[in-house]
């Protein structure tokens, strides 16, 4: 049995993850807790923490268990990775091991770790492209972008107005750029001499400013909750774009729930990284080399039967079957070992652009990263 969860609302469904396929398993996907229609009404925001959402798990793992007598793995991409994680750390004996992909761990509010890490990701010439595009954008282009974005059906900007929507997303364009695209997309980024409409298309390709729409802020403003709260973010690594930027936090505080953001706990992603280090027992992260959230990758440390392994040049994509031949076969022998299934031989396809999840807006991140 494969535990999946995205770590929002369960837009999985009956879709199977790459687990799932690999040992030709049974699947369940969980929601989290305030995300989608799993909310109370009212929400007392109070009880959005990663202990009552380990509970939440612990209580449907142990139901299924009656029911099916093989092997459990927990699993989820990004912040589904992270949530299956913080399971384990409650729960260590509901199942048979853990495998999250591109889980970051942050340490603060906002955690400067991730600037190091993105300034050096991919080909110089790549960032720097990305780079004078963000600036040329909001030096030059900010009045069209604004029009272009204001004219796009279906986008209402209540909580968080159209114009701070269009900086952020400018502010979020070379960290979702590699989140979601990658260094294959390098000869697609557009010239600062480009014309309007395809400077135009590219941001809302990459960074769509309807990411910061009424519609998507809701979707995940419990996720935003939780990044105050207790999980951490990334600091904002576009400070070039400092010069050039005219809004405040004032103007993003919209995506919150609740009037104002929680006082963050440091201690709760303590915690998680003293568990793994000392006690974390079969758990297998997968990383992407390229990602900007492998900033915030796990340590080992003396966790035991455990792997963490990177994909080469890998986005927020990355997956098992992407790895190096002997970091594949490595997973799959305790994917094996594990379940006492032999995985399925790897099907190895290359990635496409924003594949897979429906994961947080990248504008989303900015805002926080916003937040000093």
């Amino acid at each position: 049995m494969i535990v999946q969860t995205s770590g929002y609302f369960d837009y999985y469904e009956d879709r199977p993850v790459e687990l799932t396929n690999l040992l030709i398993a049974n699947q369940i996907s969980i929601e989290h807790r305030f995300f989608g229609t799993s909310r109370p009404d009212p929400a007392d925001w109070s009880k959005l923490t990663i202990k009552q959402m380990a509970d939440d798990e612990h209580v449907i793992i142990a139901a299924l268990r009656d029911i099916y007598p093989g092997a459990f793995l927990t699993t989820g991409g990004s912040k589904g990775g992270m949530t299956a994680t913080y399971h384990r750390r409650f729960y260590p004996d509901d199942v048979d091991g853990t495998v999250p992909y591109v889980a970051p761990i942050s340490f603060a509010a906002p955690d400067e770790r991730y600037t190091a890490f993105v300034d050096a990701i991919g080909p110089a010439s790549c960032r720097t492209a990305l780079r004078d595009l963000a600036v040329d954008m909001l030096q030059n282009r900010r009045a069209m972008i604004e029009s272009r974005a204001g004219a796009q059906p279906g986008h209402a900007y209540n909580r968080i107005a159209l114009g701070p929507a269009v900086e952020v997303s400018i502010a979020s364009l070379e960290w979702a750029f590699w989140q979601y695209y990658g260094v294959d997309y390098c000869g697609d980024i557009p010239a600062v001499t480009a014309n309007d409409a395809d400077v135009f298309a590219f941001l809302d390709e990459v960074a769509p400013i309807g990411d910061s729409d009424d519609e998507q802020v809701a979707a995940f403003e419990a996720y935003y909750y939780q990044a105050y709260a207790q999980l951490g973010y990334p600091a904002d690594n576009a400070t070039y774009l400092d010069a050039f930027t005219i809004y405040s936090d004032a103007d993003y505080d919209g995506a919150l729930p609740t009037p104002a953001p929680p006082s963050y706990d440091a201690a709760a992603m303590t915690d998680i990284d003293t568990w793994v280090r000392t006690e974390g027992h079969r758990l297998l992260f997968i990383y992407g080399e390229f990602d900007p959230w492998s900033g915030g990758q796990y340590t080992l440390g003396n966790a035991s039967d455990s792997l963490l392994l990177v994909q080469p040049e890998g986005s927020h994509g990355s997956r098992i079957n992407r790895l190096d031949d002997a970091d594949r076969e490595a997973a799959f022998a305790k994917l094996a070992a594990w379940t006492g299934v032999t995985p399925l031989p790897p099907v190895v396809e290359k990635p496409t652009a924003r594949e897979t999840v429906r994961r947080v807006p990248p504008a989303l991140i900015r805002l926080l990263a916003k937040r000093r």
